[in-house]
């Protein structure tokens, strides 16, 4: 896994890299490089992946009783500008297929002020084969506020 900027869960749904949990609600420590790489480390507690002014403070992937799989967690605008993040979450099978990926923005399309933490989640519904989680940032942004916060195209 050398894909840069990636925080990898498998076993069960979560361990990819080191093996340290499963999808049943364990997370993985992970840390990152200055390049935006992440790799897991089962000894470490903080950053585990910093990307674009933010940071991912936690990160775990779960099932529910009926199968649906989701990864929660949460980031922290660790710049000094206040932007949004869109993140990219996919799932995996044992033989490390790609099975499901899902782009999203923990503050939909608000900006996130520097020092504030944003938890995320989201839902792949039912995908019983996945066994392996991985989330990436995929950079920040800036939205412009609008009046009454909506636009209406013209």
């Amino acid at each position: 896994m050398k894909d840069s900027g990636v925080i990898a869960l498998v076993g069960g749904l979560s361990l990819i890299m080191c093996g340290c949990a499963g999808l049943s609600g364990d997370s993985t420590g992970c840390t990152g490089n200055s390049s935006g790489q992440a790799v897991a480390d089962c000894g470490e507690s903080s950053p585990r992946l910093e990307r674009e002014g933010f940071v991912v403070l936690d990160f775990r992937a779960r099932r529910d009783v009926y199968g649906r799989a989701y990864v929660v967690g949460e980031i922290k605008n660790a710049g000094g500008a206040t932007q949004g993040v869109e993140l990219q979450a996919s799932l995996r099978d044992a033989d490390g297929r790609l099975l499901a990926v899902g782009h999203f923005y923990p503050a939909s399309c608000t900006n996130i002020r520097p020092g504030e933490t944003w938890p995320f989640a989201y839902s792949f519904g039912e995908q019983r084969e996945a066994v392996g989680a991985e989330l990436r940032i995929v950079g920040a942004f800036r939205t412009m506020g609008v009046p009454g916060g909506v636009a209406y195209l013209q």
